[in-house]
């Protein structure tokens, strides 16, 4: 792949949240693909030391060197003007839901020129964009532009909370990838795309996450969960499931790593339900840090759910992270979560919503140490089959070779 070139596309990168792609990225480049990033926005946080190698390979849209935005502006409208003018009037001639987002479709043009300005001065042979948001946007104008073939990622959020533009660029891009099983079966329903739908699972570096010591000798089993404090996470019936177990006599701790808007929300369910000392809300983590504390778990819980808007996670992340360091792994039965969990195999899986059951499960793999220590190793056993990050960055890669 040495004389293969490509462009990622991302919104915000690199993050605590964009691990995956990290791994993606970097799987691709030990394939010898020469592999740049060109992300719309700087994240706000500071990228964690496993991460600099990745920003040096970024650059940003935002905020934009005016004079190169300028520039490529008059220069694709006066070179390209078929291409420029007729894809900023297909992309506005779309259904929008109103003026509003209409305007950042119109914004999301022009930073796209900008991407095709700032792309056009090295060698790429394919455009890629993680998200099927703004990214994919921003992808769309940038390879018509300069007859790059471009492709997508779909994930969650993009694919069912207001979705915008997904028919234009879906039939736009060469091939869409999404992450999940339950993802490729709802694309393929809603927008006929079995010719060019792709399910390719996030990987994992397996040789990273390496199994746990005993957490049976920790002073109080380590209940630990992880990811943005918003509603589908479900995070609010581990509260409630936590508030059952410690009724029924148990003794634990309970960590939830992460930051989002519900954090206020969450303290105030914490107490009111009087379980200041036994439920801790940390905050974000650098991922070095996370992985330690996968490490000291017992037990890794994510109940997740669909919020209120629509939105869901496919196969969370940390549920394969959880998994590859030997964690038993309780979660919901719920979207693409039973494609890598198989429940009483190697995890177990309750009824989304069910605080009842989610304690039930707990309370089961806490009073069965030989079984929390059975299901940790074929949970990692799956992880090691299904989701090396190596293998499953390759297939996506000989996908962009051939388009």
């Amino acid at each position: 792949m040495k004389d293969f070139s490509l462009v990622y596309v991302i919104g915000t990168y690199p993050g605590l949240t964009t691990t995956f792609i990290d791994r993606e990225i970097r799987a691709m480049r030990q394939h010898e693909a020469r592999v740049r990033v060109l992300s719309i926005r700087r994240p706000q946080a500071r990228p964690s030391a496993a991460q600099q190698d990745l920003q040096e390979i970024t650059s940003y849209l935002l905020p934009p060197a005016w004079g190169r935005l300028i520039l490529g502006q008059l220069r694709f409208a006066l070179r390209r003007p078929s291409a420029y003018f007729g894809t900023l009037f297909e992309l506005l001639s779309q259904p929008h839901p109103g003026i509003a987002s209409r305007l950042r479709t119109f914004l999301h043009f022009l930073a796209g020129v900008y991407a095709a300005q700032i792309i056009s001065e090295q060698a790429c042979g394919h455009i890629h964009a993680h998200f099927a948001d703004r990214a994919s946007t921003v992808a769309l104008v940038a390879g018509r532009l300069l007859d790059i073939p471009y492709s997508l990622t779909a994930h969650a959020n993009d694919i069912y909370v207001k979705p915008l533009l997904l028919p234009l660029k879906f039939s736009r891009a060469r091939f869409i990838a999404t992450c999940t099983a339950y993802n490729k079966q709802h694309l393929a329903e809603t927008y006929h795309l079995n010719g060019k739908l792709h399910c390719f699972h996030h990987g994992l570096d397996t040789q990273t996450y390496q199994p746990q010591a005993d957490p049976a000798l920790a002073a109080l089993p380590l209940i630990t969960s992880v990811g943005q404090l918003k509603e589908k996470k479900g995070f609010s019936f581990l509260l409630k499931a936590c508030r059952i177990l410690v009724d029924r006599g148990f003794l634990f701790h309970c960590q939830i790593i992460g930051e989002g808007p519900l954090r206020g929300e969450l303290e105030k369910h914490i107490r009111d339900l009087g379980l200041e000392e036994i439920v801790s809300l940390r905050g974000a983590l650098p991922h070095e840090e996370v992985t330690r504390e996968y490490q000291r778990s017992a037990l890794f819980v994510l109940p997740c759910i669909t919020s209120a808007d629509g939105d869901r996670d496919g196969i969370p992340n940390v549920i394969l992270e959880a998994m590859a360091t030997q964690v038993p792994v309780i979660s919901t039965q719920h979207s693409g979560i039973p494609e890598v969990v198989a429940s009483g195999v190697n995890g177990l899986l309750v009824p989304p919503s069910d605080a009842a059951a989610l304690a039930e499960a707990i309370a089961r793999l806490l009073e069965d140490p030989a079984l929390r220590k059975r299901m940790g190793e074929r949970g990692r056993q799956i992880v090691i089959e299904q989701f090396d990050a190596a293998r499953n960055a390759h297939r996506l890669l000989m996908e962009m070779v051939k388009s």
